[in-house]
């Protein structure tokens, strides 16, 4: 059977969602109210900087500077260059390297099982699914081209980030924009301008449209853990003994990769989401696992290996102590003040980070 035709076939499709195994949903939820939570907390953080009563600040949850990847990225470089680690936002570093660790060996399944945006999009396009009774299909040719924006974009940050000098890179990180870049950013979501309402708002209606849009084509972070996850061992393998051809993991793939004619997926578009093994009516013929071993890496296992990363792993830094950030509250209310005159740093004429 064709596998073009099978990817366009609904019914197809909706067969492939119904046999699904939930796991992968129970983790996407918790790690969306875990997100939540964390939004919560924070909003409750700069609503209390703005109180005068000290004792009445709010705990400023660290796990907010996962939402500064590219800070992240610039503290890693920083302390591969050094070996001296950032303390205003370690959080941050140790979650970046975490995924980036996750990604090297068990591909790019921060994607499909962690990360929020991820999981809003998946939903987006479900949605659209029930109202519109099918997702729009990108020209291959257009799909193709628009797939390249992300890796631009990666581009660009990897090459103004590297060309920083040390000195530029810790001036960046302990200057007064990065500790408020967290700030920054709850601000542009709660009193969002008419150009962020007007992209989230198109972003939104691409996402009902097209399936996964913003992580196929405009994600800097999933292309960079994309390419991380090439070298990976892990990685889903076809049996072509078993295999009988019938196209329906193609079908399943949300990003259009060619599973059927793959004897080991190594595209960096494949977010282990196990849709394609979940869809494959012939057993034995589809797995996800290590080269030269016959055992499979179960959906609920490599499940359970992710949520206990995500875990142990901020709770044994959370107990040696570098997790919380070392700017104190009083400098934070003192930046706060004075928020909208804090811009972008320039140093040695170079722009030092976008965040």
């Amino acid at each position: 059977m064709n596998s073009e035709s099978v990817a366009m076939n609904d019914p197809v499709s909706s067969k492939i969602l119904r046999s699904e195994s939930p796991s992968r949903r129970v983790v996407q939820i918790a790690f969306a109210i875990g997100a939540i939570l964390t939004a919560v907390q924070f909003h409750r953080f700069v609503v209390s900087l703005s109180q005068t009563a000290p004792e009445v600040l709010a705990l400023r949850p660290a796990a907010v500077d996962a939402w500064l990847p590219i800070s992240s990225f610039m503290s890693l470089v920083y302390l591969v260059r050094t070996g001296v680690a950032n303390t205003v936002h370690p959080a941050g570093l140790v979650l970046f390297t975490l995924i980036l660790l996750l990604a090297l060996t068990l591909r790019r399944g921060f994607c499909s099982w962690v990360c929020p945006v991820g999981t809003l999009s998946e939903y987006a396009h479900l949605a659209g699914r029930y109202l519109f009774k099918r997702n729009a299909r990108m020209p291959k040719p257009l799909d193709i081209a628009l797939r390249s924006i992300k890796y631009l974009l990666l581009s660009l940050f990897v090459v103004l980030i590297c060309r920083m000098t040390a000195e530029d890179l810790r001036a960046f990180i302990h200057g007064p924009y990065n500790r408020v870049c967290d700030v920054k950013m709850h601000a542009m979501f709660a009193q969002p301008s008419v150009t962020t309402l007007t992209v989230i708002a198109v972003l939104g209606i691409l996402s009902l449209a097209f399936k996964n849009f913003w992580c196929r084509y405009l994600c800097p972070y999933g292309a960079l853990l994309g390419l991380a996850s090439i070298p990976s061992p892990t990685a889903v393998r076809r049996d072509p003994a078993r295999c009988t051809g019938c196209g329906a993991c193609t079908a399943a793939c949300p990003n259009s990769i060619r599973v059927h004619s793959s004897n080991t997926v190594r595209s960096p578009e494949c977010t282990a989401c196990y849709g394609c093994v979940s869809a494959c009516p012939q057993a034995g013929a589809l797995r996800m696992g290590l080269p030269r071993s016959k055992k499979a890496l179960t959906l609920s296992l490599y499940g359970l290996v992710t949520l206990a990363a995500f875990v142990f792993v901020p709770q044994a830094f959370r107990a040696f102590g570098y997790w919380d950030t070392d700017t104190p509250n009083d400098l934070y209310r003192r930046l706060v003040t004075d928020l909208s005159a804090i811009g972008h740093p320039r140093t040695s004429g170079r722009l030092s980070g976008p965040e």
